[in-house]
């Protein structure tokens, strides 16, 4: 069997936006599986020296926000480059498509989704509302929204967390293929000379 793409990711990254769409379709291209893997920021950072936005340089926040405009005409995707809703706590979110994906169900539409809540919408994807409201959209049931508090489901974002500084993640999204790691929507073309 072909190795998957295994994709970490934050779901209020832009750049985890951007790449989403295509990751997957890279994915279906080569006919492997793409195993999504929502983890906590905060982990990510502590394990590879990063910092929240707040806290970098002014020179570095005015970078970022030029790089989101530049890449949002690139790729043709829209995007709010300042969102009402963002920073947000995404727990519950990341929790959901955890409860979804534990019932054997592809969580892919749920995760673009609530993406396009944070950066297209103006939705803050910490209300169990918007929350609902999305797995609604994407034909999947309410109730995973009340599964997201059980401790199996914690427990799961708990050991995504700890595969992601296994596999040494700093940032995201991420693409592991293999023992190979690719960093940044930007890397997804070596993602798929990868599989070919």
């Amino acid at each position: 069997m072909p190795d998957p793409i295994i994709h970490y990711f934050f779901v209020q990254s832009p750049w985890s936006f951007f790449g989403f769409r295509r990751a997957v379709e890279i994915a279906q291209k080569h006919g492997v599986e793409i195993i999504h893997k929502p983890c906590r920021a905060a982990d990510v950072w502590e394990h590879g020296g990063g910092v929240p936005l707040a806290k970098r340089p002014k020179a570095r926040q005015e970078y970022r926000m030029a790089e989101l405009k530049r890449w949002s005409a690139h790729l043709g995707i829209p995007i709010n480059p300042q969102p009402k809703f963002f920073p947000v706590d995404e727990t519950l979110a990341a929790r959901t498509i955890i409860a979804v994906q534990d019932d054997g169900k592809d969580a892919s539409a749920l995760i673009e989704t609530l993406m396009g809540d944070v950066w297209l919408h103006e939705r803050d994807i910490a209300e169990p509302q918007t929350v609902r409201d999305a797995l609604i959209k994407c034909d999947l049931s309410a109730e995973y929204l009340e599964n997201a508090d059980l401790p199996a489901i914690a427990g799961i974002y708990d050991a995504n967390c700890q595969a992601a500084r296994d596999h040494n993640i700093f940032g995201v999204p991420s693409y592991v293929v293999g023992s190979d790691l690719f960093w940044g929507q930007d890397r997804l073309d070596f993602v798929d000379r990868a599989l070919s």
